[in-house]
């Protein structure tokens, strides 16, 4: 079972470190992977050997809080009756706290979405006889800057007069300048508890899993300047670094304030998908259309949408005719005609006339709600790099308390002082800063997969965006990635058989669309849409067998009937006598098909697919990134390299069968990185086997279990958008990793030496994981080319 639980209180690398040892360890976890950017941890665990209560405890006891989204529903005409029945109703393993308030009819809920939807939680309560008239959800998010702010306002206050007494002798207006080591004292004092506490806390905490981290730091900094002042107060020795530990405090504090407001618009990207869809929707409810919010509405109920309104949820159009704008999913922006019967998507726009809308689909499964939740769940899946980055910060905190003591040493052995060795050592302390470290990764992630899914690109985990960004081979399936998709028998040639006797065009498919009636493959469904359509009647078959990639043979009017390619058809029967027709058809980029009857050729169909309009420029552009293109098909040979001609593709891996095109993607992966594109139904062992699998999805059907990278629009344009903002992403990180590695190794030593002073330190460390977090959202600017 796997759960998503937002984590409250996680300030770096070795925080996150620090979780997934601890969750790790645990007796019925199999995966646990925590994301610094999202503050959310996803963790696999076997719930017959803990439940999700055990789970929570444990990441309390780590000294973090787990956070659960808010909701107050107003039901109708609640009773004090109701308030037990309610609570006992609404027992659930997702739902932590029930909330009953009869008086003002209201339910108060704490619930975990990833256990319990809200869409479950709706249909438990009307099962029941409740009415909800209304949902209101209560945003959390902003819960940890408000709490930043109000420190960092109290911090800045305090610390006002701790410097300006810091510096008396320039300042002859001070009042009571002969107390003011002990008006420092008592300032200093209260903003070590107040501001220090959540450092002492995490300190504490990461302390008994015997780790370290950021608070580790902060606090051993500052308790070293603030102790050495107060010793120094009492002492009357006129040496004091009040102002050093509260500038530190209050400017770490100011660091974490930004740093999660940019946290905050970098998940942005993420949630403007979910903007896409309207709030509210015009619902018919007692012979009136009542406005009401979008999770209120149920599969059936009927919705009116006017003209220039966004469509609220999927459906089906039951009265009216339209247009409607669904470039968000298509990529087309010539609006599509709708009528009577046509399927709608949420979020897409009504142009022109009113439109009833019948509700196919709750508001958790509508498009726009899987491709969130594919995004958000890929955000949790770290890249390689991320986990290397992990692994180093789990040792980062105490190669830095080490580096701190050494300072401390030197200086003491050097000058024989301890005012002149705390200070560097202090310094030291405060500069490191693995925030930047635990960032530089998930954040560019972040920003860089809700973008893609803004351009109908959907990437399954950060290790897909980071292997497609180092591709060097990409191969295509031909039929429905390079091709529309959509065969047509566009040739029915009958030939004379042995006897003398031929056999009439319209019977040649008739016969052949009976047999493959039985079939799902495209050339199957182009026979027989094309017998169909000429209105042929089709006629009993029986004993048919399907050989996957070849053909279909079974007894048609009690005669043996053998459809396929040339190659299946001339391992039983001579097909030379049709060579001339064959290549012929081959030559013209057309598919070649025999009908043999009790072992005779008795005629021959074409069928051809039209090349997708952007294929030839989208191979054109990979080929200048210096990507190898590669097509891969079961179609014969000459069709296959007529079709890579006109495209521009110079290797062609033709005649494959669909079991045999994961070895050709294995044997080209011992040389190269490759990514194979296909459709994920008919290749789906080939799009596992490559490096990156790349589906075009098909409509709606966007949950393609096969694909590392998911195409939603249908339009092959979009794997030049997922290789490009792959490359910019990874390029992103690695500028990211650089900047922080680069800013400990530079300022680290400088500190030691004693060139940097503590508030300038705490400033800078404070503004490395500011800055890194602002150069990831610098990739919000990135379009197409």
């Amino acid at each position: 079972m796997k759960v998503a639980l937002k984590i409250e209180g996680m300030h770096c690398a070795g925080c996150v470190v620090a979780i997934q040892d601890y969750l790790s360890d645990l007796e019925g976890v199999t995966n646990c992977e925590v994301n610094l950017a999202t503050n959310k941890a996803v963790i696999e665990y076997d719930p017959k050997k803990i439940d999700i209560r055990s789970i929570e405890k444990a990441i309390e006891e780590v000294g973090y809080k787990v956070v659960y989204e808010k909701i107050s529903l107003r039901l109708k005409d609640l009773t004090e009756i109701d308030a037990k029945a309610i609570e006992d109703l609404l027992k659930h393993e997702g739902i932590r706290k029930v909330s009953v308030n009869h008086i003002n009819s209201q339910i108060y809920l704490e619930y975990n979405p990833m256990l319990i939807s809200l869409a479950e939680i709706r249909s438990i309560l009307e099962s029941k006889g409740y009415e909800i008239l209304s949902e209101d959800i209560t945003a959390e998010e902003d819960e940890e800057v408000k709490k930043l702010k109000r420190l960092l306002i109290i911090g800045s206050i305090l610390t006002i007069p701790v410097i300006l007494y810091s510096y008396k002798e320039y300042l002859a207006f001070l009042p009571f300048e002969d107390l003011s080591s002990y008006i420092m004292f008592g300032f200093a004092t209260i903003i070590q508890v107040l501001l220090g506490y959540r450092f002492y806390m995490g300190a504490y905490r990461i302390a008994r899993l015997k780790s370290a981290n950021m608070d580790t730091l902060i606090a051993l900094g500052t308790t070293a300047a603030y102790l050495y002042s107060v010793y120094n107060t009492f002492a009357s020795i006129n040496i004091l670094y009040y102002d050093a530990s509260a500038i530190i405090l209050t400017l770490v504090l100011l660091g974490k304030y930004i740093e999660n407001r940019m946290k905050g618009k970098a998940s942005s990207v993420i949630k403007k998908l979910l903007e896409l869809q309207p709030k509210n929707a015009r619902v018919l409810r007692d012979g009136e259309y009542e406005e009401v919010p979008i999770e209120l509405l149920k599969v059936n109920d009927i919705v009116l949408v006017k003209p220039g309104e966004k469509i609220p949820i999927d459906g089906v159009i039951i009265e009216g005719y339209s247009t409607v704008d669904e470039s968000m999913i298509t990529g087309e922006y010539m609006p599509v005609s709708k009528k009577e019967g046509d399927k709608v998507i949420g979020g897409t726009i009504n142009k022109e006339g009113s439109i009833l809308v019948r509700v196919e689909k709750s508001i958790e499964d509508t498009l726009l709600a899987q491709i969130t939740s594919l995004v958000e769940e890929a955000i949790s899946k770290k890249p390689m790099m991320q986990r290397l980055v992990d692994k180093i910060s789990g040792y980062f905190t105490f190669g830095i308390i080490g580096i701190a003591s050494i300072t401390f040493l030197a200086w003491y052995a050097y000058t024989n002082n301890i005012a002149d060795a705390i200070i560097p050592a202090a310094t030291v302390l405060v500069i490191a800063c693995p925030c930047a470290l635990g960032l530089a990764t998930p954040t560019a992630v972040m920003v860089g997969m809700g973008k893609s899914a803004q351009y109908g690109v959907i990437f399954k985990s950060g290790e897909a965006l980071e292997l497609l960004a180092n591709i060097d081979t990409m191969v295509f399936d031909k039929t429905g990635t390079l091709t529309e998709g959509k065969l047509e028998v566009t040739d029915i040639i009958p030939v004379m058989k042995a006897s003398n006797e031929g056999v009439l065009a319209s019977d040649i498919l008739t016969i052949a669309a009976s047999l493959e009636s039985v079939s799902e493959h495209p050339i199957a469904d182009a026979i027989v849409r094309r017998a169909k359509s000429e209105g042929r009647r089709l006629e009993n078959v029986e004993k048919v067998r399907i050989i996957p990639g070849r053909g279909v043979r079974g007894i048609v009017n009690g005669k043996s009937v053998i459809i396929g390619s040339i190659d299946f058809i001339s391992k039983s029967i001579d097909v030379s006598p049709y060579k001339d027709v064959i290549e012929e058809l081959e030559n013209k980029g057309k598919t070649p098909i025999l009908i043999a009857m009790d072992k005779e050729v008795i005629g021959i169909l074409g069928l051809f697919d039209t090349i997708r309009r952007e294929a030839r420029d989208v191979i054109s552009k990979l080929k200048k990134k210096g990507i190898r293109c590669i097509m891969l098909t079961g179609d014969n040979k000459v069709t296959a390299e007529t079709i890579a001609k006109e495209l521009g593709i110079d290797e062609v891996k033709a005649e494959v069968l669909p079991d045999d095109k994961a070895q050709v993607i294995k044997e080209l992966k011992a040389n190269s990185k490759v990514a194979m594109v296909g459709d994920g139904i008919n290749d789906a062992p080939a799009l596992i086997e490559a490096d990156v699998g790349i589906a075009i999805a098909s409509g709606t059907d966007i949950a393609i279990e096969s694909a590392d990278v998911i195409i939603v629009r249908n339009n092959l344009y979009d794997i030049l958008y997922a290789y490009e903002i792959s490359k910019k992403t990874i390029n992103k990180i690695k500028q990211n990793l650089i900047y922080a590695f680069g800013y400990n190794a530079a300022l680290i030593p400088l500190a030691a030496l004693g060139l940097v002073y503590p508030a300038l330190a705490a400033l800078a460390m404070a503004a490395s994981s500011v800055s890194v977090t602002t150069s990831s959202l610098l990739l919000k600017r990135w379009k197409p080319s």
